[in-house]
């Protein structure tokens, strides 16, 4: 039996404690890394983090959270953007808030249209099933 993920999560590399890049910057900006992306995606981010958002990510990660942010830059794991930072490797393991929308709609699409050939909505047009709609345009035709 396949195991269901209960709620949303960030996937992690069982590898990144090992990646130079954050060996070099540091335990504490691990800390801030793994946090940031978590942050990121419970809030929907596509990877970007705003300054003002730092002191909450890194709220009792001991030093400045500015320290270890810059830490990441240097490393090339953050991008400095406008007003934060890019988590460049955020899209390489997680699917972008585009890419989650589509698929929530070709499953809605698939049980309109799984649900249509059960007769769930006879009588009735569902806006997520096409053969409702192909059904109502040739009606009308």
């Amino acid at each position: 039996m396949a195991r269901r993920i209960p709620g949303e999560f960030v996937p992690s590399d069982v590898n990144l404690a090992n990646d130079p890049a954050i060996m070099r910057a540091g335990a504490l900006a691990e800390l801030l890394f793994r946090r940031a992306n978590e942050y990121s995606k419970r809030n929907h981010r596509d990877g970007t983090v705003e300054a003002v958002e730092l002191g909450v990510i890194a709220h009792g990660i001991p030093g400045r959270p500015q320290v270890h942010a810059d830490a990441l830059v240097r490393e090339g794991l953050w991008e400095v953007t406008g007003d934060g930072w890019y988590i460049r490797s955020f899209l390489k393991w997680n699917a972008s808030q585009l890419e989650q929308a589509e698929v929530r709609a070709q499953k809605r699409r698939g049980a309109a249209a799984a649900n249509h050939k059960r007769g769930a909505h006879a009588g009735r047009v569902d806006a997520e099933c096409s053969a409702c709609q192909e059904e109502a345009a040739n009606a009308h035709a």
